[in-house]
């Protein structure tokens, strides 16, 4: 078996990516995402705790009910799409707690950072990460106490369905636990289903056995994973979609097999008919060529198209795991966050040609501090030992993004705004950048001046160390 992904599966991969990154731009329907959502577990309640935008009628099962969450406990959801198990599983662990949502289309990470953020949800504590899991997850070892995954592992590629169980065995603390729903084959899968694009992208080609899916995870550590039938009826799909549909009276008298394209399906009314895309295979001679960009159909169509007339060949499972406790293996510290990098939490910044300002030049402009409009910000955490520039501003880097309104409510009417931290590399252009970013969008006019301070607090101390420039 091979380990990694071919090009081949990259292309898969961009293909779900591309496919599920416009489920995310058009969303679902209420009716249809909680009619799906119910069958598959979640109560009524739990979708009144949750953003609307969160579900889309994309699950195949509710981990969080099983998962027994605990107040204080680190969280990491596998493919969160929308987030509605990070949402619910932000409310079983509190305040204290982190919640971190892993996905693969930007559309999606933002869809659900956005509404993180009406709700007043923000990183380290919630976070939504966009990142491949066909690679080396961006999550600190032995950090997480329960990986959650919703209908998304059936997706990868058998080389990336290797390489996220180990990642998952890595990730998790020595005692921590795995609950996944996932699309499970019955049995082999006929070729003609297992080579075509749309019923891949439709979580049915990339369905493996129980016994595949059990020997992956034994290879991983998981000796003894338990497998349970949901017995959910996986016809929802298409069955949830019909009755929007005739309700809205736009079928009229279709043939079944229809009912799920155009404006039948789950998606808005405008989605375009079929190219016949759907029908063509993954063959030996167009392997290599896969689109990164799926048709604009309802993905919803994928699935319904097998899913009404092939039952026998699969169904939805929870899958539960532990890692076993051991003495020998010493847990991450999540003090801060879970995330290797803190920065993946938030927009990558846009704005990278930010002016550098002169040591010397500022060290003449805060002698005449009082006169001028001027803001010095400090982007450190606590690690400003050996002092701070005189009349500086501390705003912690890790949490800057979360309240750029606030930030340029204080300091948005000044002529120069200087950033700096350790050596002005790193913390101090990306909070410069994000604010160049929030300037921009906001299309604040006039606006400030943003600098970087060359060499940061490294270089002033360098220069002026002993001088009534540097507070301590």
């Amino acid at each position: 078996m091979s380990t990694s992904p071919t090009q081949n599966d990259s292309g898969l991969i961009n293909a779900v990516r591309s496919a599920y990154s416009s489920r995310a731009k058009d969303g679902a329907s209420a009716e249809y995402a909680s009619r799906v959502a119910q069958s598959f577990g979640y109560s009524v309640e739990q979708l009144k705790a949750v953003p609307e935008e969160s579900h889309m009628g994309l699950s195949c099962g509710n981990p969080t009910v099983t998962a027994t969450l605990q107040p204080g406990e680190v969280v990491l959801d596998l493919g969160s799409g929308g987030g509605i198990d990070i949402f619910l599983a932000a409310n079983k662990v509190g305040p204290e707690g982190f919640t971190i949502g892993l996905d693969v289309s930007p559309d999606m990470i933002s869809r659900a950072r956005s509404s993180a953020q009406r709700r007043g949800l923000f990183p380290p504590h919630m976070a939504f990460v966009e990142t491949s899991l066909s690679e080396t997850l961006p999550i600190k070892s032995n950090s997480i106490d329960c990986v959650l995954s919703n209908c998304v592992l059936n997706l990868l590629p058998t080389p990336a369905k290797n390489i996220i169980f180990q990642e998952i065995w890595r990730v998790l603390k020595p005692g921590g636990r795995v609950v996944l729903d996932d699309i499970i084959a019955k049995q082999e899968l006929p070729p003609k289903i297992k080579e075509d694009l749309a019923y891949y992208v439709g979580c049915i080609a990339g369905a493996i056995t129980v016994e595949e899916y059990q020997a992956l995870m034994q290879s991983a550590g998981f000796f003894d994973p338990l497998f349970v039938d949901n017995k959910a009826d996986v016809n929802v799909y298409v069955t949830a979609a019909e009755a929007e549909s005739n309700a809205s009276g736009c079928c009229g008298a279709m043939e079944p097999e229809m009912k799920s394209s155009g404006c039948c399906g789950a998606a808005n009314a405008n989605s375009k008919p079929s190219s016949g895309f759907a029908d063509q295979p993954m063959s030996a001679d167009s392997q290599n060529q896969i689109p990164f960009k799926l048709p604009e159909e309802d993905l919803n169509k994928f699935v319904g198209k097998f899913l009404r007339f092939n039952l026998r060949l699969w169904t939805s499972y929870q899958v539960y795991a532990m890692k076993p406790k051991t003495d020998t293996i010493e847990i991450s510290s999540v003090q801060d966050t879970p995330l290797m990098k803190w920065w993946d939490a938030f927009p990558a910044v846009q704005e990278t040609n930010i002016p550098i300002m002169q040591r010397e030049d500022l060290r003449k402009k805060t002698e005449r501090k009082a006169e001028l409009r001027l803001a010095i910000i400090d982007v450190r955490n606590l690690d400003y030992a050996g002092g701070h520039i005189k009349g500086s501003v501390q705003v912690v880097a890790q949490t800057f993004h979360n309240n750029l309104a606030g930030f340029h409510e204080s300091f948005g009417t000044m002529d120069d705004v200087v950033f700096y931290c350790g050596s002005s590399s790193g913390r101090a252009p990306r909070c410069a950048g994000w604010y160049l970013d929030y300037i921009a969008e906001q299309k604040v006019f006039p606006q400030p001046r943003v600098w970087i301070l060359e060499g940061g607090m490294k270089g002033w101390l360098k220069d002026f160390k002993g001088d009534d420039s540097i507070e301590y």
